[in-house]
């Protein structure tokens, strides 16, 4: 399937609420493609700006080659707080906030460009997790490298069995008969063998 590759750049975000009670805010951010689990690509934390992080960090993905073909899709980046005794007691890192940045929108510019695009930079709003309240913003840069066609299907591999087959057949025999064997030293001696 054709796609393009998506440099996406997590600058920085600014204004975010502060959601620790006891600590300041040490601020990461997870990217995925569709929300896909698997396409997960996580920034170092900032462990200094507290509710305006900076990590100008950059991911790779996978899109599709138009904003026709994107339709719905969308990268989901997740704001999450790491918290300093979270692990002691059996607490996770914190949602900060999200952001939904509709895949359409960053193929528009490229549509009629078969090509790759200069880096481009936009401003998203941070809303809470599961909420229609926005607080804060999101920047990033990215650019959109050329479309990139499905590479041709790899020959078939021959069929074993039409070439040859792959294990020889198995040989039923029975024989019945005496042979001198020979040790050496004069000794001879006589023995039958039946195989099959």
């Amino acid at each position: 399937m054709a796609h393009r590759v998506l440099e996406l750049t997590l600058v920085s975000a600014s204004n975010l609420p502060d959601v620790n009670l006891f600590s300041g805010m040490e601020v990461y951010a997870v990217a995925s493609v569709y929300g896909d689990p698997r396409t997960r690509q996580r920034t170092r934390t900032d462990r200094e700006g507290e509710t305006d992080p900076a990590w100008n960090q950059t991911v790779w993905f996978a899109v599709s080659p138009t904003a026709a073909a994107a339709g719905r899709a969308y990268l989901h980046v997740l704001l999450r707080t790491e918290r300093y005794f979270g692990s002691s007691f059996g607490l996770d890192d914190r949602d900060v906030g999200e952001v939904f940045i509709p895949v359409a929108d960053l193929l528009a510019g490229a549509a009629c460009a078969a090509g790759g695009t200069p880096w481009r930079c936009a401003s998203y709003p941070v809303r809470k997790v599961q909420s229609a309240r926005h607080r804060g913003t999101l920047s990033i840069a990215y650019r959109l490298g050329p479309v990139v066609a499905p590479p041709p299907p790899l020959p078939s591999e021959p069929d074993c069995q039409a070439v040859m087959p792959c294990r020889p057949a198995r040989r039923s025999f029975n024989w019945n008969g005496r042979f001198a064997l020979g040790l050496g030293g004069g000794f001879a001696g006589t023995a039958a063998y039946r195989s099959g």
